[in-house]
């Protein structure tokens, strides 16, 4: 019997699969210098299958240290988003008639 460990890989992440729009984002930043401390969640609707969800870690929302990878619950697909766009994402304003 081997009782040895196999030497962890790094992992990679995978293409960008699917595109979504934010519509929504929940985050603790640091004040002074902008830098997101934490992603409690995000709300996005997938452009494949128009589903509109909210995504928090471990339930559609996968942290790591270069990006954030959103899943979309009908597994059609998931994209990663860099820090520096959620910290600059501002909600889209509507235009009144």
């Amino acid at each position: 019997m081997n009782l040895q460990t196999l030497p962890s890989t790094p992992y990679r992440m995978l293409a960008d699969s699917c595109q979504f729009e934010l519509l929504d984002v929940d985050a603790l930043q640091d004040p002074a210098s902008g830098r997101l401390l934490h992603l409690y969640s995000l709300v996005a609707r997938c452009l494949c299958c128009e589903t509109v969800f909210k995504a928090e870690e471990g339930q559609g929302l996968v942290s790591h240290t270069a990006a954030r990878v959103v899943r979309c619950p009908t597994g059609c697909g998931q994209q990663a988003f860099k820090p520096a766009l959620l910290r600059t994402w501002q909600p889209q304003r509507v235009a009144q008639a």
